[in-house]
């Protein structure tokens, strides 16, 4: 009997890990038909692995019980993939959903160290798993998507056909810091931004904006683009207007009143956020990594609320800023009292001294709408 799975990914360290938990259903298509589902599902979810579909059991209980546990992706791109029961792998292929391009893999059996866990239960008995280290024949590019398609069968002959989703990773991220954001507007067609200068050369592929607030849509990944020391870059939260476009290369211009000639423009696929009047902003490699920058502010009006024993009133963001301050790119301490506090407005930004050394409450000043300089140079 043959079983097809997929599953949802998330990341640790500087190892990308996707976590299946042996879910496993029947093949019910033809091969072609399921990669052009994936292909799909990539056209959006390959900016960011972590809110990939899941598929789910559909034929009861007729379940195999070889099955698909974990799958990593290394810093050079060779695939781990961890599998319950002896497992032998007989075919491995990556698929490019952009061109159509296939190319193979070669295989090698891993060791599986003591510490392995793919669950509680599996602690102590890792000879009851298998794992395969797959190579690309050839190079991924940075951000390009990708699907990692195969097939394993175990001792019982029982066959399992799997068809991953996964992204080229970034070898040579840029690194960023925040010099202006405005947290808060409602009128149309301008938004709420976080602009950037890029204090090192690299790709944006993975870097992740995490709006720890926002209880719906907190992270955006950048897509990949090239980008060089002193540039800066926009982050528009909302997309409000016709025309717009990321700016992944510098020839690509955006369209859009909020479109800034002088800087890199990108565009998040929300028509509205929730507004936060205390909040923390994290910039990170990717999900799961250092920290590249960070800002904490509150509204003056929301501390004067809270009182003297006025705190976060939320575990993320009290985590959020521990681990901000914890990083060294936040100085001054981790309570809200050490925030940016100030009479942040919808049509004010706060901007970051230029020539100030550490990253504190006292380096952010408020700007009023005719003093916002998004887009320009720092």
């Amino acid at each position: 009997m043959r079983t097809v799975q997929g599953g949802v990914s998330r990341e640790a360290g500087t190892v990308l890990l996707y976590d299946y938990g042996g879910v496993s259903m029947k093949r019910f298509f033809v091969p072609l038909v399921f990669v052009s589902i994936l292909s799909m599902l990539c056209g959006t979810g390959c900016a960011g692995f972590s809110q990939q579909p899941v598929f789910t059991d559909i034929e009861g209980k007729d379940a195999e019980q070889i099955k698909l546990v974990k799958a990593a992706i290394t810093g050079d791109n060779i695939l781990q993939v961890y599998f319950s029961g002896q497992a032998e792998l007989l075919s491995a292929e990556i698929f490019m959903p952009e061109t159509g391009v296939t190319q193979l893999c070669t295989a090698e059996a891993m060791d599986i160290s003591d510490d392995f866990s793919n669950s509680a239960a599996a602690a102590g008995h890792t000879a009851e798993y298998s794992a395969f280290a797959l190579t690309p024949s050839a190079p991924i590019g940075i951000g390009e998507a990708f699907v990692l398609r195969g097939t394993v069968s175990d001792t019982a002959h029982s066959v399992l056909d799997f068809a991953l989703p996964f992204e080229g990773v970034n070898t040579n991220p840029a690194k960023l810091r925040i010099t202006e954001i405005r947290p808060l507007y409602s009128s149309k067609p301008k938004s709420e931004f976080i602009e950037f200068v890029v204090m090192e050369s690299g790709n944006l592929s993975g870097i992740t904006i995490t709006n720890v607030g926002d209880k719906q849509n907190p992270h955006y990944r950048f897509p990949a683009a090239e980008v060089t020391k002193g540039e800066v870059v926009v982050y528009h939260w909302r997309s409000v207007e016709e025309g717009i476009r990321d700016e992944l290369t510098r020839k690509i211009v955006s369209g859009g009143t909020q479109a800034c000639p002088a800087a890199r423009d990108f565009w998040g696929p929300y028509t509205s956020i929730p507004k936060r009047n205390a909040n923390v902003i994290l910039i990170k490699t990717r999900p799961g990594s250092d920290i590249q920058d960070a800002i904490l502010y509150c509204t003056e009006k929301e501390f004067t609320k809270r009182g003297a024993a006025s705190s976060w009133n939320d575990e993320a963001l009290t985590q959020a800023a521990k681990a901000a301050s914890a990083s060294g790119v936040w100085h001054g301490g981790a309570a809200l009292k050490n925030a940016v506090i100030t009479a942040v407005t919808p049509s004010k930004s706060l901007v970051r001294n230029a020539t100030a050394h550490v990253n504190k409450a006292g380096t952010w000043t408020l700007r009023d709408s005719k003093e916002i300089t998004m887009g320009k140079a720092y």
